[in-house]
């Protein structure tokens, strides 16, 4: 049981967290990466394709809390009384790098679960292109051999 399920089993309410205005860094979010786990490099091209994988990602595992325009404002965030970050604010994850968000989500920190053990690092650096466009960059449009290996990569081969 975590702490959110203990604390409404015992009828107490999580004190409510401070308002944040549009344009003010949500501070709450402190996570300790190492200076290796920061300088990693992105191995995942930032293109379209990428960006489209880690949409689909985003939508089924981190919509319910981050919302699913990446504002922080998802149902469950509501829910658990949790304000996540608003990945649209371009100064909450400018002086983030990959190799930060790579390991934040790998990692976790509570109420957020690491996903490490869920997600390949492929499909990791697929989520941090993604919270990138939702940050406000722009991916490059992939290239035809890179649309080649993704549509092979999805291909189903049914025996008969």
């Amino acid at each position: 049981m975590n702490s959110v399920q203990q604390s409404q089993r015992q009828g107490q309410e999580r004190p409510a967290l401070p308002a944040t205005s549009a344009t003010t860094v949500q501070s709450l979010h402190t996570f300790d990466v190492t200076p290796e786990g920061k300088a990693r490099k992105n191995p995942i091209r930032f293109t379209d394709i990428s960006v489209a994988r880690g949409k689909d990602l985003y939508l089924t595992q981190c919509a319910m809390c981050h919302g699913e325009t990446g504002k922080g404002k998802g149902t469950l965030a509501t829910e658990m009384n949790i304000a996540p970050p608003d990945f649209t604010n371009p100064e909450v994850l400018s002086k983030r790098t990959d190799g930060e968000l790579f390991a934040i989500i790998g990692k976790g920190l509570t109420p957020m679960p690491g996903q490490s053990q869920r997600l390949t690092a492929t499909q990791t650096w697929d989520l941090v292109n993604f919270v990138r466009a939702v940050e406000g960059k722009t991916p490059a449009t992939a290239t035809t051999q890179e649309r080649e290996k993704a549509q092979k990569a999805h291909t189903v081969v049914v025996p008969h």
